[in-house]
């Protein structure tokens, strides 16, 4: 009898135990903005704001011959050509810790990131001071998700890059 009673709050634990695997699992699904959010938190930035969703499309060559898509690529460690075909999610947000406050004061200015994911993977993202006073995002092209410049990431100088750019995805722009 003992046995049998034994036996059966053994058998309980166990599926109790597993129920409880269960709910952590469902509980541990994420959505996209939560990755992207927890990508900024492992690099050490501080998310002051959440700005949603800052863009959603499908990667294809004619969006690389615009200027915008040219200097986000500019400043990614991968090559886009990974990504042809596939569905682009980005979100942004306001942090705070983040390198390029070095250069940029934040008392003038705050800094925006972007970042985007492909299947609920970060595959990138760009950063950018933003000032306070005007609320414009500065000129002199884009930062990486961590602050790097073109020449930092690629090792070439904007020239050089276009030149490169126009050779891989057939359109140079200045």
């Amino acid at each position: 009898m003992k046995r049998k009673r034994l036996l059966f709050l053994l058998l309980f634990l166990v599926l109790l135990a597993m129920v409880g695997c269960n709910k952590e699992d469902s509980a541990e699904e994420k959505t996209d903005e939560q990755i992207a959010a927890d990508y900024l938190q492992a690099l050490g930035y501080t998310i002051i704001v959440h700005e949603g969703e800052a863009a959603k499309y499908t990667l294809e060559q004619e969006r690389l011959e615009t200027p915008d898509y040219m200097q986000l690529w500019a400043v990614q460690e991968e090559e886009p050509d990974a990504f042809f075909g596939k569905e682009i999610v980005s979100y942004q947000f306001t942090v705070r810790d983040h390198p390029l406050e070095q250069l940029y004061s934040p008392y003038d200015y705050t800094i925006s990131v972007i970042v985007m994911l492909v299947d609920s993977e970060v595959i990138g993202g760009i950063s950018g001071p933003v000032s306070k006073i005007k609320n414009l995002v500065m000129a002199g092209g884009e930062y990486s998700i961590d602050g790097k410049t073109l020449k930092e990431i690629k090792g070439m100088d904007y020239s050089q890059w276009l030149d490169y750019w126009a050779k891989k995805y057939g359109k140079r722009t200045e």
